[in-house]
C-alpha cells in the first residue's frame, strides 16, 4: 500500500470538543506535511490534539485548551515544529512537545503572544507548558531576588534537563520590573515554596523573531540546563543589585579646555531615576537633574548659560528618586 503524501491541509471546522485523543497522523513521502490553523479550536478536559506533520502554520484564530487539573492540550510529535504564531493566532492553554532537541512553544493568553523555547539535552519524556497573563499566586522568593513579575508566568510540567528561553513584549512592563536595567533581569522558577533564581542571560536577539533584545521586547535564556521537574512555574524577576560604589567628584574646572569641564559622578548611570540638587552656600538652588544625570553639568546657573562664581556648593543625591536622600556633600568650582 503506497504512503499518503500530504502537501497542504486547511482546517475547515469551527470548534472541536476533544473528549478523547484526536490524532492527525500523516505518512509522508519525499515532501513534508503541513497543518494550517485558520480558525478557532477548543480542546476540552483531558483532550489531546496530536499533530505529527512536520510544520504547523498559525494563520488566524486560537487553539484554546481546558485548564485545571485535567487540562486539554495540543501536542507535537518529535519532528513537529510551529511557525508564524503571533497575537492573532497562537495557543491559549497547554502545549506538549516530544521534540528530540529544540521546540518553540506558540503560547499566549488573552490575545497576547508570549512564547517560550526549550533545548532538550535528553529526549525520552514530553514537556508541557502553558502561559497565563496574570500574577502567580505567591511572590515569596529567595534572598537575591528583589522583585517578581506580577504580570505573567508559565506553568511547566517536565522531568528532563533543558535550556529554557522566555520572552517579553511591550505589555510585559520589563522597564518597571527592572527599573530600566536589563542587566538585573533573570529567569526564576517556583519550587512549590518560593521563587528561586535560575542563572540566565539576556540574548542579543529574541528567539522568536531575531529582533534585538531591549526593554520593550526580547528574550532571556538559562545559562545551563535546568531540571524541569524541580519547578511548577517559570517567570521573570529583578535581582538584587550588587553594591555599587558611587564616586562623586569633589571639584571641577569648567574653563572650556576640555579637561574636567563637567561635574563627574562615577556609576551614576546605574541609577536612571536619580534626583540631584546643588545649592549655593546661601541655600539657593543652582542646579537640578531629575530622572538621572548624564555627567554633563558645566557649572552654569540652572538651565541658562550664566556661569556660577567660583566657590563651594552643597549637593544632595536621591538615587532612586523616592524622596530619600542617599548621598550628600560639597563640590568646589574653580576656573
Amino acid at each position: 500500500m503506497p504512503h499518503l503524501s500530504i502537501k497542504h491541509i486547511r482546517l475547515r471546522f469551527i470548534r472541536i470538543h476533544c473528549l478523547y485523543k484526536l490524532y492527525l497522523l500523516f505518512l509522508v513521502a519525499p515532501v513534508w506535511g503541513q497543518f494550517n490553523i485558520a480558525t478557532d479550536i477548543y480542546i476540552g478536559q483531558g483532550g489531546d490534539l496530536y499533530v505529527a506533520v512536520e510544520k504547523t502554520t498559525f494563520q488566524e484564530g486560537f487553539v484554546t485548551t481546558a485548564r485545571g487539573e485535567n487540562y486539554g492540550l495540543i501536542s507535537f510529535a518529535a519532528d513537529a515544529q510551529c511557525e508564524a504564531a503571533d497575537n492573532a493566532s497562537h495557543v491559549e492553554g497547554y502545549v506538549r512537545t516530544y521534540a528530540d532537541d529544540t521546540f518553540s512553544f506558540p503560547l499566549g493568553n488573552e490575545g497576547i503572544f508570549q512564547p517560550a523555547h526549550i533545548e532538550r539535552i535528553d529526549q525520552s519524556s514530553p514537556v508541557d507548558l502553558s502561559f497565563s497573563l496574570k500574577p502567580f499566586n505567591t511572590v515569596e522568593s529567595e534572598v537575591g531576588i528583589r522583585r517578581v513579575s506580577d504580570q505573567f508566568y508559565w506553568e511547566v510540567k517536565g522531568s528532563m534537563p533543558a535550556y529554557v528561553s522566555l520572552s517579553w513584549h511591550a505589555f510585559s512592563q520589563i522597564d518597571q520590573l527592572t527599573d530600566n536595567d536589563l542587566g538585573l533581569l533573570s529567569i526564576a522558577g517556583f519550587d512549590g515554596i518560593q521563587w528561586r533564581t535560575i542563572d540566565s542571560e539576556v540574548t542579543p536577539t529574541a528567539f522568536y523573531d531575531e529582533s534585538p533584545s531591549t526593554l520593550l521586547s526580547g528574550s532571556i535564556r538559562s545559562k545551563t540546563p535546568i531540571n524541569l521537574e524541580s519547578y511548577e512555574a517559570l517567570t521573570l524577576v529583578k535581582l538584587e543589585e550588587d553594591e555599587i560604589e558611587l564616586n562623586v567628584s569633589q571639584g571641577f574646572t569648567p574653563n572650556g579646555d576640555g579637561i574636567n569641564d563637567t561635574w563627574y559622578i562615577e556609576n551614576i548611570d546605574r541609577y536612571p531615576n536619580a534626583h540631584i540638587i546643588v545649592y549655593s552656600r546661601w541655600e539657593l538652588e543652582v542646579f537640578e537633574a531629575r530622572n538621572g544625570y548624564k555627567n554633563d553639568w558645566n557649572g552654569v546657573y540652572k538651565d541658562n548659560v550664566e556661569p556660577l562664581p567660583d566657590g563651594s556648593y552643597a549637593y544632595v543625591i536621591d538615587l532612586e528618586g523616592d524622596g530619600k536622600m542617599d548621598v550628600a556633600g560639597w563640590i568646589y568650582i574653580t576656573r
